[in-house]
């Protein structure tokens, strides 16, 4: 298949280094070390910020609008190891609390707690695990919404061009750009309803379709019913 895609584009050579934008160009399996870069980046960052007398409201300054903007760009591509965010998180909570990225202190509250926002008693820090699911959600609400780019043709001709996006299921041997974007669609669901047209598109009882109901779909049981699209549910005035 490469070589025949080189053939087609006349690609004469080919020479990949190991990031290109700063992300990495080729991914295995094992993604573990894949993003180490990452925590060793904030590292060196905060290890700049150490020994200065910092007052609380500066810490937060720097955590939140430098070490936490860092990996925001390859969080929009991949999803990053549960060990990575760990790392990220340690560094990030070390220096609130003790002003350095490897010297341990007390913690005085749980991290889950100061990612709470302020109004509930936190300190509005990120998730950083849950940032990366909101931030591959927007790479699957562009193909929800932008269908006819250049990606989303490519994506769905690839993966599902038989299927819509949001009902897709997991490819076996598929990328691990893909495989990100399809954890990021776990984002969608809790918020996505279908629009309903005419009503030939939509499943009545396995799809979210109601406004505001019971989470968007129907409690009653679909045994014993003969209607399956909600275009049976309509009038010949289409109400």
């Amino acid at each position: 298949m490469k070589e025949e895609v080189h053939s087609v584009l006349n690609i004469q050579k080919e020479a990949l280094a190991e990031k290109y934008l700063g992300l990495p160009t080729e991914m295995g399996k094992a993604t573990n070390g894949v993003f180490e870069y990452i925590p060793a980046r904030i590292k060196t960052l905060i290890g700049g910020w150490s020994g200065r007398e910092t007052s609380c409201a500066g810490r937060e300054v720097l955590l939140k609008y430098v070490a936490q903007a860092v990996p925001s760009y390859p969080m929009s591509c991949f999803l990053l190891p549960a060990t990575t965010c760990k790392k990220l998180r340690l560094a990030i909570s070390n220096y609130w609390w003790g002003s350095s990225a490897d010297n341990r202190h007390i913690h005085w509250q749980k991290w889950d707690q100061l990612t709470q926002p302020k109004i509930n008693g936190g300190m509005g820090f990120r998730d950083l695990k849950l940032f990366n699911v909101a931030m591959l959600g927007k790479q699957g609400w562009r193909l929800v919404t932008k269908p006819d780019s250049l990606c989303a043709r490519v994506l769905k001709g690839r993966y599902f061009h038989n299927q819509e996006f949001i009902e897709t299921t997991r490819k076996k041997h598929a990328s691990a750009t893909w495989h990100a974007i399809l954890a990021g669609r776990k984002a969608l669901h809790g918020g996505l309803i279908k629009r309903i047209g005419n009503g030939t598109t939509t499943s009545i009882w396995e799809q979210r379709w109601i406004p505001n109901h019971f989470g968007g779909s129907l409690l009653t049981p679909s045994e014993g019913n003969n209607v399956h699209k909600v275009v049976d549910l309509l009038t010949e005035s289409g109400q």
